[in-house]
């Protein structure tokens, strides 16, 4: 399991359209961490998992997804911002693998790519979300954030 998480911090992460509006929407600026605004999360990491977390839970996941975002940050980004997280989202992914020899299993990019496609089914769950009538400014709020985790 060494040898793979090894692997897997090394690679970049992979995102497609539904993750970046989300980011954009949810995410201050990478580059302007200092600023003070309503955004939630102050690195795009951060919505990435919270949108994979999502899409595992709700069983969302866009596959062969165009994940056309392929250099925005490394998953040693994710581990080194909160290791339990980078766990659980390469065990969820682990869970979800259709495979028959422990090499398909354990293959770091198949892997990734199974955690950036829940994203994507997460990351539009979230934005079909905020077009249900009442709900349009759902997640402007950190208080909603914190009911939706104690609603799981």
């Amino acid at each position: 399991m060494e040898k793979l998480f090894s692997e897997i911090n090394k690679r970049n992460v992979h995102y497609g359209n539904y993750v970046e509006q989300i980011r954009d929407m949810f995410a201050r600026k990478q580059e302007s961490l200092r600023k003070q605004d309503d955004k939630f999360f102050s690195k795009y990491w951060q919505v990435y998992a919270w949108a994979a977390i999502i899409g595992f839970i709700t069983d969302k996941r866009e596959e062969k997804a165009e994940l056309s975002n392929q250099t925005s940050f490394q998953y040693q980004m994710i581990s080194n911002g909160s290791q339990s997280v980078a766990d659980a989202l390469v065990l969820m992914a682990i869970a979800k693998v259709h495979a028959n020899e422990a090499k398909d299993i354990l293959n770091s990019r198949k892997l990734l790519t199974i955690i950036s496609e829940y994203a994507e089914g997460g990351a539009k769950h979230i934005l079909e979300i905020r077009q249900t009538p009442g709900y349009e400014r759902k997640f402007d709020s950190p208080d909603d954030y914190l009911l939706e985790i104690v609603k799981r």
